[in-house]
């Protein structure tokens, strides 16, 4: 009865001034119900507190010591519904699973919204911001129910036809998709990572993003981008994925400049992306580096490196002349990339290869037919043979070539892949 006459006693203070701190133990709602905008809710924990919370004032909802807002298996455990609402320090756990209405450990209808410092555990969606503008989303830790199949979860980081958010430093794992953009442009991607979720990342209709210095690892998909244009990718590491590193498709006039792909099935997948431009990019031990599709074109490729791929480019057999004879250019000037196969020499000392690198099909064409035959693709056998394709190619097909190949990565690349080294990476992968 004390501590509710002291909460009375600093409402009826709000009631005359603004920007308030307003202390909270019995609930949430009945003091956010109270509040003016302005005023700072102090939330002190370990307290639990069984409710639904809707904010629809600009208020701040500050955690100490853990709080917590359990939804007790249905809805929501927070709506925001004001511009300008602060969320620091605080835990949001058993929201519903309703992916339709949405439930969300945190739902934001509202711009200008910061959530920061704060943990989602299970529940539908972790953060879904919809139709909202302006927010920041930042050292968060959404935690998906990994006890039901991966279809049935939402996705961590949600947003639908939300533009201008930053999404940076959170931490993500086991939820279905880790962050997911629908139609959601000019948003700042950064520093974040994701873990143990289908797509690591995933955005379709979704133009102007820039995606920097994220981890992917342990994802089926680090990254998809779709149906996309104007988008920077840039410093991202994707590494020990399943299937593929970075997926695109239909991505057109972007950049994708110093990201590490280490260690998955396909390093880049492309399919009929156009007009982009992959630069400094370390593409390393994956089956197949660079698997070029469906009508990819007028895409450059300078200054990569291509480092012990099983395959470093695979284009299907049956796509010869939409793919392979395409206009890609694998090189700009007199600079092209770096093959870790390339057995030419550099007698001028310029660090660019004397005679061009080809990317022949005779070692895809067997290990396309017979998978097993892999095993053999690091060998000295396999090295002749594609010594032997430079000076006599054994069949009549054009693969890619790039006539300026560097004699060294950079010094990024280099650096990258002392950090980065696969073997390193799945045994980082295995102790989380």
């Amino acid at each position: 009865m004390k501590f509710c006459l002291t909460i009375l006693c600093a409402l009826a203070v709000a009631t005359y001034t603004t920007g308030v701190t307003i202390p909270v133990a019995d609930s949430i709602q009945r003091a956010c119900d109270f509040a003016n905008d302005g005023d700072t809710l102090l939330i002190n924990g370990p307290a639990v507190f069984h409710e639904h919370v809707k904010i629809t004032k600009r208020v701040g909802l500050r955690g100490a010591n853990n709080p917590t807002i359990d939804a007790d298996a249905s809805g929501s455990p927070l709506t925001i519904e004001a511009e300008g609402v602060q969320i620091h320090g605080i835990t949001l756990r058993n929201g519903g699973a309703d992916l339709g209405a949405p439930d969300a450990g945190i739902l934001i209808r509202a711009s200008k919204t910061v959530v920061e410092n704060s943990r989602v555990e299970g529940g539908g969606f972790g953060i879904y911001l919809r139709a909202s503008d302006n927010c920041r989303i930042v050292y968060n830790v959404i935690i998906g129910n990994t006890n039901i199949a991966n279809a049935k979860r939402g996705n961590g980081i949600h947003l639908w036809k939300s533009k201008s958010n930053v999404i940076e430093n959170n931490f993500v794992a086991g939820t279905r998709d880790g962050m997911y953009f629908s139609y959601a442009d000019q948003n700042i991607i950064a520093s974040n990572r994701v873990e143990q979720t289908r797509f690591g990342i995933h955005y379709m209709y979704s133009h102007h993003n820039q995606l920097r210095a994220n981890t992917l690892t342990g994802n089926s998909v680090g990254a998809a981008l779709m149906f996309a244009r104007d988008c920077l990718v840039e410093d991202n590491r994707a590494f020990a994925n399943l299937r593929h590193g970075i997926l695109l498709k239909q991505v057109e006039s972007s950049r994708f400049v110093r990201n590490a792909i280490c260690g998955q099935n396909r390093g880049f997948f492309i399919q009929q992306a156009a007009l982009d431009r992959f630069e400094d990019n370390l593409i390393c031990e994956n089956d197949i580096g660079l698997y070029l599709s469906n009508g990819s074109e007028k895409n450059v490729f300078v200054g990569n490196a291509f480092v012990r791929n099983t395959d470093q480019i695979w284009q299907p057999s049956d796509e010869v002349e939409m793919g392979r004879l395409a206009s890609n250019n694998f090189y700009e000037g007199h600079r092209g990339n770096y093959w870790s196969d390339y057995t030419g020499s550099d007698n001028d000392g310029n660090g660019i290869g004397d005679t061009p690198y080809h990317e022949t099909d005779v070692l895809g064409y067997i290990v396309d037919r017979h998978p097993e035959a892999r095993v053999f693709a690091m060998s000295p056998a396999a090295t002749l043979l594609r010594k032997s394709e430079e000076v006599l190619p054994l069949l009549g097909v054009q693969g890619v070539t790039d006539p300026y190949p560097l004699m060294n990565p950079s010094a990024d690349a280099q650096m990258k892949l002392a950090e980065l080294h696969p073997a390193t990476l799945f045994a980082q992968t295995a102790k989380k």
